[in-house]
């Protein structure tokens, strides 16, 4: 019986590594052949990860991911309800820049509520709302120093919206590594937030408005995601600096991965942008759904 028991095991982990190799030869296949340098990073139900050009990337908006971790856990230590009201000042609603919140108010501004802005924020990706919040956590230094407390290097956040919004060039200062990426998405989904707090966050990130397209098209219509794109401008000779979008995927059996795709310095259109991340997707829920 003993010897059976290790033959059936020496089998099967036969056959899972056999699959994880024909998941490493998909992602690479993927990857290749585009004008664009990708990342791609996936954190398995186990804890383990699997990468490809795990190196610090530009994040774009997937940096309010962070930023909304660092805002509801001092929320979390401090007892802040959702429902603080914010004051938003007429000064504080910058034209030129992406915010469904800006267009939302009167041009004196008015009163939003913390939930409400970590709405803009995560859901439709608002760049005033992040400014707003960021600075309620204390300023990129802050959020970084948050991040790096959870044990997690391999995130570098250095500067607002309005800051990448001053230069091209900015738009590259906040990194990360994907692997880090889905590290910290790994550490939410354990609980680092609590009740109202974790609860929020989690339905925030399922209703997502954009990325469509990206790691959400690689799923069966009736999947469970919860995901943040990023996407910057193009510089003047038509370089995509980055159209990210990173994210959990809950499997029918309950088990969850993490994923991100980062696809950077890109000359290919945001429709091969957005293939590349569906692809990688449907790659990765394949192999899970498979196991």
């Amino acid at each position: 019986m003993k010897k059976l028991l290790l033959l059936c095991l020496s089998v099967l982990t036969a056959s899972c590594d056999t699959a994880t190799r024909q998941f490493e030869s998909r992602l690479d296949e993927i990857l290749s052949g585009h004008k664009a340098f990708v990342g791609v990073a996936v954190r398995t139900p186990g804890g383990e990860t699997i990468a490809r050009n795990d190196t610090l990337l530009p994040m774009m908006s997937v940096f309010k991911f962070p930023v909304a971790l660092a805002v509801l856990d001092r929320m979390q230590r401090e007892g802040t309800p959702l429902t603080q009201p914010i004051s938003i000042t007429p000064d504080l609603l910058l034209p030129g820049t992406y915010s469904p919140m800006r267009d939302s108010l009167p041009a004196g501004g008015g009163t939003l509520t913390l939930g409400q802005l970590l709405r803009y924020m995560v859901s439709e990706s608002d760049n005033i709302a992040c400014d707003i919040l960021l600075r309620e956590a204390g300023g990129p230094e802050a959020v970084e120093a948050y991040v790096r407390s959870l044990g997690i290097g391999g995130i570098r956040i250095a500067a607002s919206e309005e800051e990448m919004h001053r230069g091209i060039g900015n738009q590259r200062v906040n990194k990360a590594r994907p692997s880090s990426v889905c590290t910290l998405f790994d550490l939410f989904l354990q609980g680092r937030l609590k009740g109202e707090y974790n609860a929020l966050l989690q339905r925030l990130l399922r209703g997502t408005t954009t990325g469509a397209n990206k790691l959400k098209a690689g799923l069966p219509a009736s999947t469970v995601i919860g995901h943040k794109t990023g996407s910057s401008d193009r510089t003047a000779e038509g370089i995509r600096i980055a159209d990210n979008d990173v994210g959990y995927v809950v499997l029918p059996d309950g088990r969850r991965y993490c994923i991100a795709v980062f696809v950077t310095e890109s000359e290919e259109n945001d429709a091969t942008n957005a293939a590349i991340a569906a692809s990688a997707s449907r790659a990765a829920y394949e192999y899970f759904s498979s196991k």
